[in-house]
């Protein structure tokens, strides 16, 4: 396992780059619409890994430009190659049914990573061991597979659950190897501590060079910091934290520092270009157990609270409102003195991250109710940390306890997936003249949204609040009325059929 695991490693390595995701995506797109028949697109497509695979290797040979490129690379680009797209491309071709092997095989190969890495752990070790790569591959052809004999609704469900027991639970259950898994303990020494820091939360996927986020809320205070670094708001508050003084000197450690935090930031651009706010409504493990309140509140009878303008407005502008004193925070940050202060007011390292219900909510979600943090002391700029964790604690369980996601109008993190729902790859399309108006889109969906019902002439009804949970597609009582389109490729629409 290890030779084949280094093996595919060093050759699959110029495939996991951000800018080769990037770059077969535009072309797909460009020919798509230029070339026929669809064989001579998949020769392009060829030719361009090929020419990208020895770009790449000639660049390994100029370190100060490799270290800038390797920085873009990702397990989670090759997988996207090599298992997503095709499934959304080959999905009602002939073909199909051959592609299916290769999720097949990867799964099979992950089963037998974890049994190949219990050879070197004691009796009666009881987690899993498995490289990052193995388990995306692993997750993500689960997926794969499953989507062939899943409806939508049971699709969606069976990702919520996956994401969260893989970002939530990652960090403990699932670590790279024993020696991982031993550094894991040792930073966790005081089990009667639950309080999390930095130094205590290592992510599993943890470069000396890159970091690693996805485009939606996994927070690295769950057990051991989880499966991936975090937000894209930890994301900004370490860019907002480098001394631009010290760049603008050239100072070599804050210029890595920066080169790092850019790269990690042009990835998640891509991500997000490719999936907007798709991110909110299938992978988001915070919005996940938010959802288990709305259920409940369904359980119990209980009717749901549908927002006026005015609170749609108000959670909108708060949202910002926080995020942005908290960047504000994380900037003074780089200025503190001796003794962790700023002007006199003490100032944790990630402001954002203090307050974020993530860092109450996630820890319970994986180790119970013990593991419920402290709270900041008043000492932390005048109480405001310890007073906005609780204020927005109980917003988060009153948004989904009142309603229907009206916590993702407030988040930061949804706001920046949003401003890519218009111009990505991903798009809600309605045939017009198909739609009677019934209103079943609006009933079903959980970010209230009217337009796919209102619009009567345009047939891209993708809006900044949608998170593409596809409930409108999946209850449209109007055949082919409504899809969702991935650059221009059908992936689903609605099917039900009215009969007479």
């Amino acid at each position: 396992m290890n030779t084949l695991y280094t093996f595919l490693a060093h050759y699959l390595e110029p495939l996991t780059s951000c800018f080769y995701l990037l770059g077969l995506l535009f072309l797909f797109l460009f020919l798509s619409r230029r070339v026929s028949p669809a064989t001579w697109i998949y020769v392009s497509l060829t030719l361009f890994t090929v020419i990208f695979w020895l770009l790449y290797r000639i660049i390994e040979e100029y370190p100060a430009v490799s270290r800038w490129t390797e920085r873009l690379n990702s397990p989670l680009v090759v997988i996207m190659v090599v298992l997503v797209l095709p499934a959304i491309f080959f999905k009602h071709s002939r073909w199909y049914k051959y592609f299916l092997i290769l999720p097949a095989l990867l799964l099979i190969l992950s089963v037998l990573e974890i049994f190949h890495q219990y050879q070197e752990v004691p009796q009666g070790f009881a987690w899993f061991l498995m490289r990052p790569g193995y388990l995306i591959a692993g997750v993500i052809s689960f997926l794969v597979l499953a989507h062939s004999f899943m409806g939508l609704a049971t699709f969606r469900r069976a990702t919520r659950i996956t994401m969260v027991l893989v970002l939530i639970y990652g960090g403990f259950a699932f670590r790279q190897n024993y020696v991982d898994y031993q550094a894991m303990v040792e930073r966790r020494v005081d089990t009667g501590k639950d309080l999390m820091v930095f130094s205590e939360t290592t992510p599993v996927m943890k470069y000396e060079q890159r970091l690693s986020y996805i485009p939606s809320a996994p927070c690295r205070f769950s057990a051991d910091g989880g499966y991936v670094q975090g937000c894209v708001m930890e994301l900004l508050q370490r860019i907002m934290q480098l001394n631009f003084s010290k760049v603008a000197r050239g100072d070599t450690v804050e210029m890595t520092l920066l080169a790092i935090a850019l790269a990690a930031l042009l990835a998640m651009v891509v991500l997000l270009f490719i999936g907007a706010r798709w991110w909110c409504g299938w992978i988001c493990p915070l919005s996940s157990l938010g959802d288990l309140f709305d259920f409940l509140r369904k359980k119990l009878g209980l009717p749901h609270l549908k927002p006026s303008h005015p609170l749609k407005l108000t959670y909108l502008v708060s949202g910002l409102s926080f995020a942005g004193f908290s960047l504000l925070l994380a900037k003074a940050y780089a200025h503190i003195d001796k003794q962790g202060a700023f002007l006199g007011c003490k100032i944790p390292m990630h402001p954002f991250c203090k307050i974020c219900p993530g860092q109450q909510v996630c820890p319970v979600a994986s180790k119970g109710i013990g593991a419920y943090p402290p709270l900041p002391g008043m000492e932390w700029l005048f109480g405001f940390f310890k007073i906005a964790a609780l204020l927005l604690l109980g917003l988060f369980l009153f948004g989904f306890i009142t309603s229907r996601r009206l916590w993702c109008r407030f988040c930061p993190m949804g706001m920046i997936g949003g401003i890519f729902n218009r111009g990505g790859l991903l798009a809600l399309k309605k045939d017009v003249q198909k739609c009677n108006g019934c209103g079943v889109c609006s009933d079903v969906c959980p970010m209230n949204i009217h337009r796919v019902q209102e619009e009567k002439k345009h047939n891209n009804v993708s809006s900044f609040n949608c998170i593409y949970c596809l409930k409108c597609v999946d209850k449209c009582p109007q055949d082919q009325c409504l899809s969702l389109q991935f650059s221009g490729k059908i992936i689903v629409q609605s099917t039900f059929k009215i009969n007479g």
